[in-house]
C-alpha cells in the first residue's frame, strides 16, 4: 500500500461539523462522544491535492476561475473508472448533488405531485420532497431480519408507480450499502419507462464501490428510460467541504433547462478552490482511491470478525461500497428501551433531536456518536444505526471494544 491511511489527524481544530461538539450532542445527547457519524473520512487527500491546495494557498489570490477542460478531465475518470463513455458536452458542472437534485426535482414535477423514495433514506432526499411540497411516496426496501439483508421490493414499486411522477435512486445506496446488479437496474428502468417516470439517481458513492458499479445512464440509453445521475468527487476523495458536482442526462431538453436554471439561480460556477481540487483528484486519484478502497474493506472485515468473536448480538450489515454501515441492534433493543425506563435523563430527546433511542445509548454508555435509524426512515428503523469507518483502523477497532462493554453493561444490568 502506497498510502497510509493510519495516520492519524487532529480534525478538532479545523471547521468540522463531524468532529463539532455541539453537532456531536445533537444526535447523541453526548457532546464529548468520538464521531462515527456524518458522511466524511479522517484520512488526508492524495498527495498531489494537497499539494495543488498548498501550491493555490501560496498564491494567495483567489479571483474568478476558468477551467474549460474540466468536462474532459471528469469523462476521463469515467472512462477509467467506470468504463463509462462520455463526450464532454454531455457533463454538467454544478455546486452540489443536493442543490442539483431540487433543481431537478422542481423542473420534473409541480406541487403535489408523487416521489418515490426508497426507504431507509438518506433524509435529505426526503426533505428534498417535502420542502418544495411534493407527496413523499415511500419504497421501502425488503428486509430478511434472519439473514441481515436489503433487497429491492418491486411489487411495492409497481404499486408505487402507479401515482408517481418522479423516482430518487441512490445507487450504490445509502444507508443500506446496497450495490445494484445490471438486472436490477433493467428492471428499474424498464418500471418507469413503463409509467413516464424520470429517474434521478444519486451515485456520489459510485468511485467508492467494491464491485463493479453499474451507471443508471448507461441502462436508461439501452432501455429508453429518462434519467438524470448525479456523481461527484466529495465521497471519493474526501472533499465534501469543497462543493462541486457532475451531473449526466438521458434527455438533452432536460439538460439544457437544468443549465438554464442554473445560469438563472447564479449558481452555475465553482470556486476556485473546488474545481482545482476536483481537477486534481480526476487526474491524479486512481492510486490513492486503490489504496483506500483496500483500506476501507478491510476495515469492513474487522468489524464482522469482531462482532462474530466478541459481539454476536449485533449484525453489521457489510456494504459493498462507501465507508458506512447498518448495524442491526434488534437483539439489543428491549434491553436499550430498559435503560431508557430507568435513565431517562440520558435519553431525553430535547438534548438529541436529531437522534433515537439507539444513537442515545451509544452516546451515552458507549461514548460513540452514530447516526440512529430513524433519522433514514422513520420508527421502522429505529433498530438500526449508521457508522462511519472511514477512520483510522485503530479508532475503529477502539469503537468495537466500547459499543462490546455497553452492550455488557445492558446483558449484565436488565437481562433476565
Amino acid at each position: 500500500m502506497h498510502y497510509d491511511f493510519d495516520q492519524e489527524v487532529d480534525r478538532r481544530t479545523s471547521l468540522s461539523v463531524k468532529w463539532n461538539p455541539s453537532a456531536i450532542k445533537n444526535i447523541c445527547g453526548n457532546p464529548e462522544a468520538q464521531p462515527f457519524w456524518v458522511a466524511d473520512m479522517d484520512f488526508t487527500v492524495a498527495d498531489e491535492v494537497a499539494q495543488q491546495a498548498r501550491t493555490l494557498a501560496e498564491h494567495a489570490v483567489f479571483g474568478y476561475p476558468f477551467a474549460p477542460n474540466q468536462r474532459q478531465i471528469f469523462c476521463g475518470w469515467a472512462e477509467r473508472r467506470h468504463n463509462l463513455m462520455l463526450s464532454p458536452k454531455e457533463v454538467v458542472i454544478s455546486q452540489g448533488v443536493l442543490s442539483s437534485i431540487a433543481i431537478l426535482t422542481e423542473l420534473l414535477t409541480k406541487e403535489g405531485d408523487g416521489i418515490i423514495i426508497p426507504l431507509p433514506a438518506y433524509q435529505p432526499f426526503v426533505r428534498i420532497v417535502n420542502q418544495l411540497h411534493r407527496t413523499l411516496i415511500p419504497w421501502p426496501l425488503a428486509y430478511d431480519p434472519v439473514a441481515h439483508q436489503f433487497q429491492l421490493d418491486w411489487e411495492t414499486l409497481e404499486e408505487c408507480a402507479q401515482k408517481a411522477k418522479l423516482l430518487v435512486f441512490c445507487s450504490p445506496h445509502n444507508p443500506s450499502g446496497l450495490s445494484f446488479s445490471k438486472e436490477d437496474l433493467t428492471r428499474l428502468c424498464t418500471i418507469a419507462k413503463a409509467h413516464q417516470i424520470p429517474l434521478i439517481s444519486d451515485e456520489i458513492h459510485a468511485d467508492l464501490s467494491f464491485v463493479d458499479h453499474h451507471s443508471l445512464l448507461e441502462t436508461a440509453r439501452e432501455t429508453g428510460a429518462d434519467a438524470v445521475v448525479c456523481m461527484a468527487p466529495s465521497k471519493t476523495f474526501n472533499m465534501a467541504g469543497e462543493h462541486y458536482s457532475v451531473t449526466l442526462f438521458t434527455d438533452e431538453a432536460l439538460r439544457n433547462a437544468f443549465k438554464s436554471r442554473l445560469g438563472q439561480l447564479f449558481i452555475a460556477e465553482n470556486s476556485t478552490f473546488a474545481i482545482t481540487l476536483a481537477q486534481t483528484c480526476y487526474q491524479h486519484g486512481d492510486l490513492w482511491l486503490k489504496d483506500l478502497l483496500a483500506y476501507l474493506q478491510g476495515n469492513t472485515q474487522l468489524i464482522e470478525e469482531y462482532l462474530t468473536e466478541y459481539l454476536p448480538s449485533l449484525v453489521f450489515i457489510r456494504p459493498k461500497a462507501s465507508f458506512i454501515g447498518l448495524f442491526d441492534c434488534s437483539a439489543i433493543l428491549d434491553l436499550v428501551e430498559r435503560d431508557e425506563q430507568a435513565h431517562p435523563e440520558l435519553y431525553d430527546p430535547s438534548q438529541s433531536p436529531s437522534g433515537g433511542l439507539l444513537s442515545r445509548f451509544f452516546g451515552q454508555r458507549a461514548g460513540l456518536a452514530m447516526n440512529d435509524g430513524t433519522w433514514f426512515g422513520g420508527d421502522a428503523y429505529r433498530n438500526f444505526v449508521r457508522f462511519n469507518y472511514g477512520t483510522q483502523r485503530c479508532h475503529v477497532r477502539e469503537a468495537l471494544d466500547k459499543i462490546a462493554q455497553a452492550v455488557q453493561f445492558l446483558e449484565q444490568t436488565y437481562a433476565n
